[in-house]
């Protein structure tokens, strides 16, 4: 039997061999001697043909143990990605809070770069609150019972009397980078 070296075309001739073997043995229109010659030759063919199945499942075995381990350092390199990029991000955030502050400080609310453009614009105030969200009246509440947020800054634009609210004095600035 001739195969193409594929694990499942040797699988596939192991069996044609087994059956022809069967085969052999079942068939009334030879003698015993007959049998045996022809028995001897397929079981030849067997042996040979089962060498190769080991010879390439151990080589698909390798090939496995290659997969995993490419999919293992994948993982670690993937996990590895991730802190450096975790990282890039924090000091990113601390850079451009730094660059905020200095751009305070010097009073500078744009920068005309050559190959950026910064500007500085104030962001709203944040919604302090001095009463849990459960003590807030109603139409200030959330069905999960959180503070609307948005229903409190707009009252507290409109001047509306309340003492549970406030905004912050803290300015913040995000910063635009183009």
């Amino acid at each position: 039997m001739e195969n193409n070296g594929k694990l499942w075309q040797i699988s596939d001739d192991i069996l044609e061999l087994e059956r022809l073997i069967d085969e052999i043995e079942d068939c009334n229109d030879l003698t015993e001697s007959e049998k045996e010659v022809r028995r001897n030759h397929v079981f030849s063919e067997w042996l040979n043909t089962e060498a190769k199945f080991d010879e390439k499942a151990e080589k698909v075995a390798h090939y496995i143990k290659y997969l995993e381990a490419v999919t293992e350092a994948r993982k670690a390199e993937m996990k590895r990605l991730k802190t450096l990029a975790e990282l890039s991000e924090k000091q990113a955030s601390k850079l451009r809070d730094y660059l905020v502050t200095e751009m305070l400080r010097v009073d500078k609310r744009k920068v005309e770069g050559v190959t950026c453009k910064l500007s500085m614009r104030r962001k709203q105030p944040r919604v302090c609150l001095n009463i849990e969200p459960e003590q807030l009246p109603s139409e200030y509440q959330r069905v999960k019972i959180e503070a609307n947020l948005t229903e409190i800054k707009k009252a507290l634009k409109a001047k509306k009397p309340i003492d549970w609210a406030f905004f912050s004095d803290n300015q913040e600035y995000s910063l635009m980078i183009k």
